[in-house]
């Protein structure tokens, strides 16, 4: 057994650009009229992969949309970092920030 304690090392770590490429692929064949299935098809991901990759990549032009700068990659919308709805992205969602409703839950 090795000496590392901390559990299981990841064993596919996708790159930020690998996503928003994959990501903007699959957008444009479904702005153009496509399916998820069938721009998964196109661009050799599963429709899984491909509904993720693009979720992934409007979650990271959404601040830009409100006029705010992008700090940091959004979660994967899926896993468990955010399993439901759109990831709370502090810019938008923290105070001062545009979507930010103020008061408690």
């Amino acid at each position: 057994m090795s000496p590392r304690q901390a559990g299981p090392t990841p064993y596919r770590r996708v790159p930020a650009t690998t996503k928003a490429t994959q990501g903007l692929a699959v957008l444009e064949l479904v702005a153009a009229g496509a399916s998820i299935r069938a721009a998964a098809a196109a661009t050799g991901l599963s429709p899984v992969t491909a509904w993720r990759r693009v979720w992934w990549l409007r979650d990271l032009m959404l601040p830009e949309l409100y006029g705010v700068k992008t700090r940091r990659l959004p979660p994967q919308r899926g896993t468990a970092r955010c399993p439901k709805g759109r990831p709370w992205i502090e810019e938008l969602d923290g105070p001062g920030g545009p979507l930010h409703r103020g008061g408690t839950l």
